[in-house]
């Protein structure tokens, strides 16, 4: 990942990002169920800033645009590394803790009705496809009672209109994906694994 990132001077999460669309790509392509317009994932980002004080949590979520609907993977990835430059701009001109600061101004009530005008607004038509995460890990690689940990493979949430979560974790120079999926929707998670290892393969000859 980090060889493709340094040959197109592109960033680590855009690299996922690109290998991530290639595979979902191919999924919709053997399915028949191709969409023209590109699938969107979900990436929960970290907007602490150093300077805050606050002890609040400030995760925000970022959507990130697949680019499933372009099949040459070098384009693909370029197309993803320009929607994130862009998507990275609003999330960091949007303030970590407006909802809960908006909580708190309109009171408990009014916010609960929003959110449910939300839920219904979004329970067919969901802004996102895919959860998708890149978490960097301890490097070097760290003890859980008495033994050092080699690898780790991580699971995350499974939401509501997103049936498929992939979430990486790199430990010691190897990184290593977690993949989880809705059965109704991916039952068989193998041939997935497969085909990211074939993606990768085809955007480190590219490079």
């Amino acid at each position: 990942v980090k060889r493709v990132k340094d040959h197109f001077g592109v960033k680590v999460n855009d690299v996922v990002a690109a290998l991530v669309g290639g595979v979902v790509r191919q999924l919709l392509v053997d399915r028949g169920e191709l969409p023209m317009a590109s699938l969107v994932a979900l990436e929960p980002v970290s907007v602490h800033g150093l300077s805050d004080s606050t002890a609040r949590n400030q995760v925000s979520g970022m959507l990130v645009s697949l680019q499933t609907h372009i099949a040459d993977p070098v384009e693909r990835l370029l197309a993803v590394a320009e929607a994130n430059t862009f998507a990275k701009e609003q999330v960091s001109a949007i303030k970590p803790t407006l909802l809960q600061d908006f909580g708190e101004v309109v009171g408990p009530v009014l916010l609960g009705v929003a959110k449910r005008v939300y839920a219904r607004l979004t329970e067919f038509r969901p802004m996102y496809n895919v959860i998708l995460s890149n978490v960097p890990g301890p490097d070097p690689a760290r003890y859980f009672l008495g033994a050092r940990v080699v690898a780790m493979y991580p699971f995350g949430p499974v939401l509501h209109g997103a049936g498929l979560n992939v979430t990486l974790w790199s430990v010691n120079g190897t990184l290593y994906i977690g993949l989880i999926s809705c059965p109704a929707v991916i039952p068989e998670l193998t041939g997935l694994a497969a085909v990211s290892y074939t993606h990768l393969r085809a955007h480190e000859t590219e490079a």
